[in-house]
């Protein structure tokens, strides 16, 4: 068969890769000039490794990615980093049973519900009862009202806004089950892992084209037409099949041929997007080598301060301390037309109750914006989710929001494109 690949992220390259093992032509078509998608990275002079522009690490269970990448035979680092929770204006270390038991924050009893809690969840194989309560409901009675509104309410209002009552109690669940306390990383960043699959694709002689625009999917003849945009030119591509790994709202401006309850079932599905800036640093921000610092308080400028450099060694980004102060927001919020300079002057005041001092450290930085990175997921999600056929004949969706119950990330774009691609192998 002829396939087609809309986005050279880890889902697009790995249908492709998975699907050329058969008896298959694939191309694969990317907007962007790199692959990896949300984890694409990027270099700066005097560094000799990427880094994404978004914060990534995988977990020790990342099964999938793990295996993709003991298949490509590329080198994955295993740490063990700090993660500290800010609560009540002090950095106290939050990862792991033992630090949760000695979180002097709250009252013997109350670590305890808490950690009762935690546990009942993490140990929980069964999701889908989970989907039918809020979490917002469930976790101040469960684990006790002081323990929520202290450390996991002002988490979900930092990263979900006005959304942050909606979301179900399954996504909680899947975000606890599945973290570990080591992390994983691949050597290099994740554009060079993106790299190395991207030249797996091409040596099974699949086609990788960068630079490439698509503009709108038609069906003709029982063939897919892809209509894509190169250096103001315009080309047609004819598929027996296409993938496309793009959000929902973004298909469906390809597809105006689409049936309207499909399109309107789409663009029910809510996400948010982010903007993430990336401070280089000539010192330490962080005094204790914290790696990822979740900010528990409310209307703060920040949702996750992340040093890089405490996790992956700063050898590799010629010995510059590397921050990443993250937030999900919508597409309307002031940050993402605001110039980074702007907004890291606004950041500053909170910063420095961390780091007085760190302004001064400060030799870079840059802003990355996610259009959609996060999506929302509200009660009875599965019941929303599309399959991968969609009405178009031989046009297949596979995207971050059909990987519910999971959370988004590289693991699960992985798991996804291998899914699709076995679909399509059996059909």
């Amino acid at each position: 068969m002829k396939i087609g690949v809309i986005g050279a992220g880890f889902t697009g390259l790995t249908a492709a890769h998975t699907l050329l093992k058969g008896d298959n032509t694939i191309t694969v078509f990317e907007k962007d000039e790199f692959p990896g998608g949300l984890a694409v990275g990027y270099q700066e002079r005097g560094w000799d490794w990427t880094l994404e522009k978004h914060y990534h690490h995988w977990f020790t269970n990342d099964d999938f990615v793990l295996n993709l990448a003991k298949e490509l035979n590329f080198e994955v680092l295993i740490r063990r980093p700090r993660t500290s929770s800010y609560v009540n204006k002090e950095i106290l270390q939050l990862d792991s049973p033992l630090t949760l038991l000695a979180f002097k924050k709250l009252s013997p009893m109350e670590r305890f519900r808490m950690a009762a809690t935690l546990a009942a969840l993490r140990f929980n194989p069964f999701w889908k009862p989970l989907e039918k309560v809020k979490a917002s409901d469930v976790l101040p009675k469960a684990m006790g009202k002081r323990a929520y509104e202290m450390l996991w309410e002002p988490l979900l209002i930092n990263k979900f806004g006005s959304h942050a009552d909606e979301i179900s109690l399954a996504w909680f669940w899947a975000r606890i089950t599945k973290r570990t306390t080591s992390l994983a990383y691949p050597a290099g960043g994740f554009l060079r892992f993106a790299e190395a699959l991207t030249e797996k694709v091409r040596e099974q002689k699949g086609d990788v084209q960068f630079g490439a625009d698509v503009q709108a999917i038609t069906e003709k003849k029982g063939k897919v037409v892809v209509t894509l945009s190169r250096k103001g030119k315009k080309y047609e591509h004819v598929f027996d099949k296409v993938i496309v790994t793009l959000p929902g709202f973004h298909f469906a401006k390809l597809t105006p041929s689409l049936p309207e309850d499909y399109t309107k079932k789409l663009l029910s599905l809510k996400g948010i997007g982010a903007v993430n800036l990336v401070v280089r640093l000539t010192e330490d921000f962080f005094n204790d080598g914290t790696y990822w610092l979740s900010i528990c308080e409310k209307n703060t400028p920040v949702l996750a301060v992340v040093e890089h450099t405490n996790f992956m060694d700063k050898v590799h980004y010629n010995n510059e301390r590397l921050l990443y102060l993250g937030n999900y927001v919508p597409m309307d919020h002031r940050y993402v037309a605001m110039p980074v300079e702007e907004i890291l002057k606004e950041m500053t005041p909170f910063l420095k109750k961390i780091n007085p001092t760190f302004e001064k450290n400060v030799i870079g930085v840059k802003k990355f914006i996610a259009p959609f990175a996060q999506p929302i997921i509200p009660t009875n999600y599965s019941e929303m989710i599309p399959p991968f056929e969609t009405p178009i004949k031989n046009v297949y969706l596979a995207n971050m929001q059909q990987v519910y119950p999971w959370d988004r990330g590289t693991n699960y774009a992985v798991e996804l494109g291998e899914k699709v691609a076995k679909l399509i192998q059996e059909s």
